[in-house]
C-alpha cells in the first residue's frame, strides 16, 4: 500500500470513527430522555442555581467540537511527536475526559451518572477508535 492510499484508508476510518463518535452521545441522551424518561437538566450558566432542561443540540454540539478537537490534536501530535504521539494523545484524551465530567454542584446524583455515561460513551469510541487508526510506528 502506498503513503497516499494509506492516509486515504486512515482519513476514511477516521471519518467514520468520527461519525460513530458523535453519534453515541446523542443516541445515548435520546434513548435516556426518551425511552428511559429521565429529564436530565443543567445550569443555565456556571454557578447559576437556574435549571434548564439538556437538548439533543447542546449534546451534539458538544460531540462535534470535542471529536474535531480529537481528532485535529492527534493529527498534530502524529505530525510533530513522532513516537510518543499517541501516549500523549491517549493521556490529554483522558484527562480532558475527567475534567468535563459533571462536578459543578447543583447535579443530582442520577444527573451526575447520567451525565458520566454520556460522556464516557464519547470518550469510549473516539479514543478507541482513534487509537486504532493511529499510523503504525509512529
Amino acid at each position: 500500500m502506498t503513503t497516499t492510499q494509506a492516509r486515504s484508508t486512515r482519513q476514511r476510518d477516521r471519518a467514520v470513527v468520527a461519525a460513530a463518535a458523535i453519534a453515541t452521545p446523542v443516541l445515548l441522551w435520546a434513548l435516556i430522555t426518551y425511552v428511559f424518561g429521565f429529564d436530565i437538566t443543567v445550569p443555565e450558566s456556571f454557578g447559576s442555581d437556574a435549571r434548564t432542561a439538556l437538548e439533543p443540540v447542546p449534546v451534539l454540539g458538544t460531540a462535534v467540537a470535542a471529536v474535531l478537537a480529537g481528532w485535529a490534536s492527534l493529527a498534530l501530535l502524529e505530525r510533530f511527536a513522532g513516537a510518543r504521539a499517541l501516549t500523549i494523545w491517549t493521556a490529554v484524551a483522558v484527562i480532558v475526559f475527567l475534567g468535563t465530567l459533571p462536578y459543578m454542584p447543583g447535579f443530582t446524583t442520577t444527573e451526575r451518572l447520567l451525565l458520566g455515561l454520556v460522556h464516557l460513551s464519547l470518550a469510549l469510541v473516539l479514543v478507541v477508535g482513534m487509537r486504532r487508526t493511529a499510523r503504525a510506528g509512529v
